[in-house]
């Protein structure tokens, strides 16, 4: 809790930090903090496009910031496993901060660490369309539409701030109908069998979070496990993420895509028109298959049937499928149970109220981050998060 008066000490544990998210993230949190309460930094140098280095360390050199900066022949492991775990722990230990704001992949070290300590995660929900700097602050890094428990006076808060997005988005929706109907025509599915959806995550050496995914670590893996595992009975689509194709070699993927023959076909991310390929298939297909993409909260808008495989938990109003055994005969046999979407737009419009944090919000404080810490749910934000949104977030801001 900020109590006034004196100094909170804040960690920030960067062992995956890149240098996009350092300079667009979380230097401006730091710049927040560091005015007002005691800043640590502790990173590893730089190896595979993440750490901290003497470039990160400029961008706060006007700012009263303490670097532990890890250059050992063991700081490559603090993405993902630390050799030097009981010593890292020890040595937060010793620091004793209040705080902790983590990026970092490696979850059982951070669990260890003293203070309130949170992941600081993509804030992206689509179709909210937010823009790409927005953040949360997560007890654990993929826990995907979990809502708190909400009163009646909370849920109709919720209802009245959302009324005019649900109203542009559903706007948006019926006018994209003549396109997508274009598209569909164009895709050229199978009829003979049900198409499955499998949007691909990023597969870049920067994102050391893949290591969670229960499924093949590479995407050219994951194709042929999924095409496996379906059979004969399924078509699958699959889409790449937009960042694959702008800075991964894709060749193993798209090799084994097209060893799958008919069985399978990979889309682009975009379409010419600049929309999501995702959505349109998503819309469009007899089922979602999902990791840890982001991809879920679209699914729940359009209220799809999905199979989500993941070490994390999965809100409850998703009906997700856990198995592909269960998931399978219920898409064949077209009784597959599909989201909640009351309760998804309740996710979506708390998401916006409560949860997501733009770091260059000129309302935002340091005693306002560290109170989305001590306090995950205040309806006392929510009025602000929703008018921030509406002046701030592309599309539905037009």
């Amino acid at each position: 809790m900020d109590h006034p008066g004196r100094f909170m000490r804040i960690l920030f544990y960067l062992p995956v930090i890149t240098p996009w998210w350092f300079g667009a993230i979380v230097t401006p949190l730091i710049a927040l903090l560091a005015r007002q309460h005691e800043v640590h930094v502790l990173a590893p140098v730089p190896w595979k496009n993440t750490g901290v280095g003497e470039r990160e360390r400029q961008m706060c050199a006007h700012l009263p910031v303490t670097w532990h900066i890890v250059h050992d022949d063991s700081h490559p492991s603090m993405r993902t496993d630390p050799v030097q775990q009981a010593a890292l722990v020890e040595f937060v230990n010793t620091l004793s901060p209040d705080y902790v704001l983590c990026r970092s992949a490696d979850c059982e070290t951070v669990a260890a660490f003293p203070g309130v300590v949170r992941h600081i995660m993509e804030g992206g929900a689509d179709p909210l369309n937010l823009p790409s700097d927005w953040i949360v602050l997560k007890e654990r890094p993929f826990d995907h539409g979990v809502l708190p428990q909400l009163g009646e006076e909370e849920l109709a808060a919720l209802d009245r701030l959302s009324g005019p997005l649900w109203d542009r988005l559903d706007q948006s929706a019926t006018s994209d109908d003549a396109m997508r109907e274009t598209f569909r025509q164009g895709a050229d599915l199978p009829k003979d069998r049900p198409t499955l959806l499998l949007p691909l995550e990023y597969e870049h050496e920067e994102n050391f979070f893949l290591m969670h995914r229960l499924g093949a670590d590479t995407n050219a893996g994951l194709v042929k496990e999924v095409a496996e595992t379906i059979g004969d009975d399924f078509f699958l689509a699959i889409t790449n993420h937009p960042l694959n194709e702008m800075h991964v070699d894709n060749r193993a993927m798209e090799a084994a895509v097209a060893s799958l023959g008919s069985k399978a076909r990979l889309f682009p991310s975009r379409h010419p028109s600049g929309a999501s390929i995702t959505e349109m298939l998503l819309r469009i297909a007899d089922g979602l298959i999902v990791y840890d993409s982001k991809i879920f909260s679209l699914a729940g808008y359009h209220g799809v049937e999905l199979l989500r495989r993941s070490r994390f938990e999965t809100g409850d109003w998703l009906n997700a499928y856990t198995e592909f055994e269960d998931f399978l005969p219920a898409i064949a046999d077209k009784r597959a149970r599909t989201p909640n979407r009351g309760e998804a737009r309740t996710w979506l419009a708390h998401h916006i109220a409560n949860d997501v944090i733009d770091p260059r919000d000129p309302e935002l404080t340091a005693a306002g981050i560290l109170d989305r810490m001590d306090n995950p749910v205040d309806p006392q934000r929510w009025d602000h998060g929703f008018a921030h949104y509406f002046e701030t977030a592309q599309g539905v801001a037009a």
